[in-house]
């Protein structure tokens, strides 16, 4: 990743404070990090998350024409839970579980490698003495050896990869966060790789992903994990029988919350298969032209550097005649995904420009943090961007499945601009501009939302 790149990845996706973007680009330029990385939150912060995150619910069965009831589904908030569970609280979504069976996933090894035999055991030694916990005890820890993991649930939706896994154990407990123990364990799983039918060729999967603070039933855990494979040559194969291998590190929460590969006590291999057949499109793949006009603010955003690095947010007046956005629409069996980009601008446009428009689309919050509002059979249901950081599109999901199609007459999309008006205690103003040097932060404290069109939604009808 060249020097350049990594100032404009911090710059644009988060404005540190001077530490913590020093920290983040040594680790980028160093190659510490893998490039794309997913970020790992703090396990007390994530408790919080999954405290409000339990009291949301996908659609139930029971109300499957309710799609209002399903704003809040992704497949990763679906896999929440093991399918008995879903079952239970009649929470199952039909064609997301046939899709999850058509997978066919199969355990095939399981190696566990105890502290001593990992590779960097000096560093996680050094750790533990810098965190005050005692030395690496074979006995206190012989019974991580009987963790035995089985594969739950595997999808792929055509932009991430998602996979569950059971752990079975007899000591659940330790695994609790609420739970007072001597011993306090969390798994993490940080990466895995895959062999397709035919290929020998391993290929490495950025699979990240953790387990759930409490047990799914008497004497199991559930770790999840997902990767973004939205980038071509990321992609999976949509066909034959796929091999895959992920590393689940057994950490020590009381070395350190955050970082699995200086606290590990063990870390297991665990292979398994599944069909990648599974999760191909219902449907043919649709585009859809949406030409914009008329003028509006943006609030563009540039950079320069390294050496004199500046990142500045300027709200600019757009003449949007010309532009032209590109809505590609993907018929999945966990949904209907909807992919934003430009696909026409005016000679005269910038770079900058370009994304800044696609941002000020993402940014967007209306409606408990909905970038955009989808209207199914005349029913409004906000929907919440599905990328973070990416200035490339805008990906929605939309909560419509295969077996429906025959029963949804109409779907149009709202979409939004967001700009910046306020910032630092300022007045609000339209021509809002502000100049930040690295190691700088600034507080947004206002923004403005306007229209910026609609377009339908094409739905395949079953014959």
């Amino acid at each position: 990743m060249k020097e350049t790149e990594v100032y404009r990845t911090v710059f644009q996706q988060t404005l540190l404070n001077k530490a913590s973007a020093k920290e983040r680009i040594d680790e980028r330029t160093q190659g510490s990090t893998p490039e794309r990385k997913h970020v790992r939150i703090s396990r007390r912060t994530a408790i919080a998350i999954a405290v409000a995150a339990a009291l949301l619910t996908v659609g139930s069965a029971a109300a499957a024409t309710s799609f209002f009831a399903r704003q809040n589904y992704t497949p990763a908030n679906y896999l929440n839970q093991n399918e008995e569970q879903r079952t239970k609280n009649g929470e199952t979504i039909p064609d997301v579980e046939q899709a999850l069976k058509a997978a066919r996933p199969a355990d095939v090894s399981c190696t566990i490698r105890m502290m001593p035999e990992i590779d960097t055991n000096g560093v996680i030694a050094g750790w533990r003495e810098y965190m005050g916990q005692p030395p690496y005890n074979e006995a206190d820890w012989a019974w991580v050896k009987n963790l035995k993991p089985t594969i739950g649930d595997v999808i792929f939706d055509g932009r991430e990869l998602y996979v569950t896994t059971r752990i079975e154990t007899d000591r659940p407990e330790v695994f609790e966060w609420y739970t007072e123990t001597d011993q306090k364990l969390w798994i993490a799983c940080e990466g895995a790789s895959y062999t397709a039918e035919g290929d020998a060729e391993s290929h490495a999967v950025a699979l990240i992903g953790e387990s759930q603070f409490e047990r799914i039933d008497d004497g199991a855990i559930l770790v999840q994990a997902q990767a973004d494979l939205s980038r071509p040559e990321d992609r999976l194969p949509e066909d034959g029988i796929l091999t895959m291998t992920e590393q689940l590190y057994v950490v020590d929460a009381r070395c350190d919350d955050m970082q699995p590969t200086r606290a590990a006590i063990a870390i297991i291999d665990f292979t398994f298969t599944f069909d990648a057949a599974a999760s191909r499109p219902a449907a043919e793949t649709q585009h859809v032209s949406i030409p914009l006009s008329g003028e509006h603010i943006v609030t563009v955003h540039t950079w320069s550097g390294p050496d004199d690095f500046t990142y500045s947010m300027t709200n600019r007046v757009l003449s949007l005649d010309g532009v032209v956005l590109d809505a590609k629409i993907e018929y999945r069996p966990v949904g209907v995904y909807v992919t934003i980009g430009v696909k026409d601008l005016p000679p005269s446009w910038t770079e900058w420009e370009r994304a800044s428009l696609i941002q000020a689309m993402d940014d967007v919050k209306i409606d408990k943090g909905a970038c955009a509002v989808c209207r199914i059979n005349g029913e409004t249901v906000p929907l919440e961007r599905m990328n973070y950081g990416s200035n490339d599109a805008v990906y929605l999901l939309l909560p419509i499945y295969p077996s429906e199609y025959a029963d949804v007459s109409s779907v149009t999309i709202d979409l939004f601009l967001q700009r910046v008006v306020a910032a630092n205690g300022s007045e609000p103003r339209d021509d809002w501009s502000y100049t930040l040097k690295l190691g700088e932060s600034i507080d947004i404290s206002e923004t403005a939302t306007e229209p910026l069109t609609s377009f339908t939604v094409p739905i395949p009808k079953n014959n």
